[in-house]
């Protein structure tokens, strides 16, 4: 009888230890299925997590990250290996506040704004880039390039995202203008003949993601057609 209850004991020890292991398994599958990375297009980003952020919902996935002062920080202290193993190398996705900065230049569209960081700063190149979902305006994009010292640009870019307050609800207007959308990645370029802006190579980017997107909805309407 003794073993018998010890037998059973062993067994509902085993059962426990076996729902533990399919349990952890479960928490710990990939946020996205082996050989795909998580590359939002620019709509994405504005839709399905700056504006679910400002208006309380919760967010598409956990693929971006909340958290505020992203901007102060240097390139290098992302955690991009152990936070953004599912996106492309040396790419991060934020949703952030958008914590202090400076204006420098002579006033109209000479005027830049300035993030200082620990060893450095962002200095805006692009501004109030429009993105649209289909004619629709959602929102718009500032570029940023990283630079060391006075005129020491690097490959890092960082790209803002603000929502357009028409498309937000009048009871979340007071979240739009200190929540924004945020990406970090660093930008190698072309070994190869053609294009060597980077700019350039980062609008071409966007350009075929949003004409995919496009390309996909069509089909959607066309399937429920």
């Amino acid at each position: 009888m003794v073993h018998n209850n010890v037998a059973a004991s062993s067994n509902s020890n085993s059962e426990e230890e076996n729902n533990g292991d399919v349990e952890f398994k479960l928490k710990n599958l990939p946020a996205v299925p082996p050989g795909f990375h998580f590359v939002p297009s620019s709509c994405l980003l504005i839709l399905d997590y700056l504006v679910k952020k400002i208006v309380g919902v919760p967010l598409a996935s956990d693929m971006v990250k909340v958290r505020d002062g992203i901007q102060q920080l240097d390139p290098e202290q992302h955690r991009f290996k152990d936070e953004f193993a599912h996106c492309q190398d040396n790419e991060a996705y934020y949703i952030t506040n958008k914590g202090q900065r400076k204006t420098i230049g002579g006033g109209g569209s000479e005027t830049s704004t300035i993030i200082e960081t620990t060893s450095g700063y962002w200095e805006e190149k692009k501004k109030d880039i429009p993105i649209y979902n289909g004619d629709n305006l959602i929102g718009y994009k500032k570029r940023y390039v990283f630079c060391r010292g006075k005129n020491d640009e690097t490959f890092w870019r960082l790209d803002e995202f603000i929502v357009n307050p028409e498309i937000i609800p009048v009871n979340s207007q007071d979240k739009i203008e200190d929540t924004i959308a945020c990406t970090i990645r660093v930008k190698r370029p072309k070994t190869s003949e053609g294009s060597s802006n980077e700019y350039e190579d980062f609008e071409e980017e966007d350009a075929k993601m949003e004409d995919f997107m496009e390309d996909e909805e069509m089909e959607e309407v066309v399937d429920e057609n």
